[in-house]
This record gives structure tokens, sequence and C-alpha cells, in this order.
């Protein structure tokens, strides 16, 4: 998953930027969409930066979560590691950036999903695999951005 949408504003620490309501919203909905579909994680990643910290928060999910300052702008490779290294669940919610996020979902996935949106992966665009860590690629269960969930 990527953080939901953030603030902006010129020279600001982007690993400070906050969300906005908007992304508080987003990240809203989209937990209400994980738990609805049975998309609950077990266990969650999640980049120390405050938007995905905040994001983490808005789901209001039950599972714990390791925030890693190393997740924030990790590029793909790292991502995949992280995943590949985790034995904390058999469900794992990684919630980073991008470009990272959106590289590593798309080395994932076997067949990625009909959906236009998943080479640009927006704010809160969340991808639900079926991972084999031994195998290392996934098939398709689920993808959604914030823009598909009704408000």
């Amino acid at each position: 998953m990527r953080h939901t949408h953030a603030e902006w504003a010129p020279g600001q620490d982007d690993h400070a930027r906050a969300l906005s309501a908007r992304g508080q919203e987003e990240a809203r909905r989209l937990g209400s969409w994980l738990k609805k579909s049975g998309h609950v994680p077990g266990h969650a990643l999640v980049s120390d930066a405050k938007r995905t910290r905040q994001s983490f928060a808005a789901l209001a999910l039950t599972c714990g979560a390791d925030e890693m300052a190393d997740l924030y702008l990790a590029e793909s490779t790292f991502l995949r590691a992280a995943i590949q290294a985790t034995s904390q669940s058999d469900s794992l919610l990684l919630l980073a950036h991008n470009p990272g996020i959106a590289e590593v979902a798309s080395t994932l996935v076997k067949t990625p999903p009909d959906h236009p949106a998943f080479y640009t992966y927006p704010p809160g665009a969340t991808l639900v695999l079926d991972y084999d860590p031994q195998g290392g690629a996934a098939q398709l269960v689920d993808f959604t951005t914030p823009a598909d969930l009704n408000p």
C-alpha cells in the first residue's frame, strides 16, 4: 500500500509531511475496505515517515506494526527483501512510498490487475497478493485505490 494523500508546502521537510484531510478520509475508507473484503493483515511494516504512520493509524487495523526508518523512500529491492525477511505473520501489510512501492508491486505480481491506476500507483493504491516467499512471485487477489471506494 502506498500512503494516502499528504500535505505539501515548498521547503517542507518531506519526512515530516502530514496527511491532508483528504488523506485521512482515504485511509479510513481503505481500512474499511480491507476489513469488508477479508484482507486484514496479521502484521504491518510501515515507513517511519509521518504520512505513512498516519495512514496506518487511520486504517484502524488491530494488527501490530513495525515502524522502519529504512522503508522511507526505499527502493523496490529493499522493499522486497523486507517482505521476504518478515516471519511475523502469514498476512503482511507493507506501507511505503513511490516509486519503490509501485516498482515492487509490479515485480511481485505475475499477472497485473486490469486497472488503469496500477502503473501510476496513486496515493492509497492497495495491492493484495497471495505471495509465495519461496517462489518470489505472487497471484493477484485484489487491487483498489481510494477513487474506487465510495466516500
